[in-house]
């Protein structure tokens, strides 16, 4: 949106507002003059940012009630939002969209948003996240400490998730970890991302591994340490979360694995890249294990080629 944006308004001032622990991926953007953050979304916080930047126009992209009241009450002249919600009435400029049918990435319905501004946008989506050499330097550094080399090959796993959508299981992981070691042939180092909340969790999948002196874990990155981690690996392997668009950002080939639930498939939330392989479960039926339809044969298989094709 804010390339859009500068397309169309190249001397417009676009600020964007973020929750505080995506602060350090998008601070530096080329096309966003400053980021503001904020640790929780409050109407009180969205106003105190929007008063201290005296803004002729907020567009709600995330629109909840607390920032269609912080716009309101910041003072923003123009409020741009979605039209079908009870309190769209803070809204002076409405957008008629519903978002519920996902025919359509989530990005384009973002973009659709512009069209209120008389502008159309017809280049492809995509993400392009600069990793400075600072950024590449820290994490191989805290590869190195963590047992790994970072001058062989390796790939990523991110086995965590914000639980936004249905997740792959855990013994679908292991199951699928416990095959890439037991290759022989396959000399690859598998880095198990994530944060320190993730610990438990991804501790309990690798104690059960019987061997596993070919995996090491990773817990203290920051997103731009994370990026370049990534960046540096031959495959990223991942739910749908946060770690999936920061490697199709930095163009890591992806093995996706994806709910089919309409609200939660590729269609609207894949990374947005073609350098990637999605696996979705067939059944778009809601049901709790629906995710198990996605063997993980099916997905060692897949990894196995694609690594040996390079």
């Amino acid at each position: 949106m804010a390339d859009a944006l500068k397309s169309r308004y190249p001397d417009a001032v676009i600020d964007l507002l973020v929750q505080s622990r995506v602060y350090e991926l998008i601070f530096d953007y080329p096309n966003i003059n400053k980021v503001h953050s904020i640790e929780k979304v409050t109407s009180k916080a969205v106003k105190g940012v929007c008063t201290s930047g005296n803004y002729d126009l907020g567009i709600a992209v995330y629109p909840t009630f607390s920032v269609a009241l912080g716009l309101y009450l910041g003072g923003v002249k123009y409020r741009l939002g979605t039209a079908f919600r009870w309190y769209s009435f803070l809204f002076n400029i409405k957008h008629y969209q519903q978002r519920k049918d996902s025919i359509k990435h989530e990005s384009e319905y973002n973009i659709d948003l512009l069209s209120e501004l008389n502008l159309v946008y017809n280049k492809w989506l995509s993400v392009n996240l600069k990793v400075e050499d600072e950024c590449i330097a820290s994490a191989n550094s805290k590869l190195r400490a963590a047992g790994v080399n970072p001058d062989y090959d390796y790939i990523v796993v991110h086995i965590s998730s914000l639980s936004s959508a249905k997740v792959w299981s855990d013994d679908n992981f292991k199951a699928l970890l416990k095959m890439i070691l037991e290759d022989v042939n396959n000399c690859y180092q598998v880095v198990l991302t994530g944060t320190i909340e993730d610990k438990v969790q991804v501790k309990h999948i690798t104690d059960s591994l019987s061997q596993n002196n070919r995996i090491f874990t990773l817990f203290n990155l920051n997103l731009k340490e994370l990026a370049a981690v990534i960046k540096g690996a031959k495959l990223f392997i991942g739910n749908s979360t946060g770690p999936i668009h920061i490697a199709a950002a930095v163009n890591t080939h992806i093995v996706g694995l994806y709910s089919p639930v309409k609200v939660e498939s590729p269609v609207r939330w894949g990374p947005l890249t073609e350098n990637k392989k999605i696996f979705v479960p067939e059944h778009d039926d809601n049901l709790s294990d629906v995710m198990n339809e996605i063997k993980p044969v099916e997905v060692y298989n897949y990894i196995n080629s694609y690594l040996r094709k390079k």
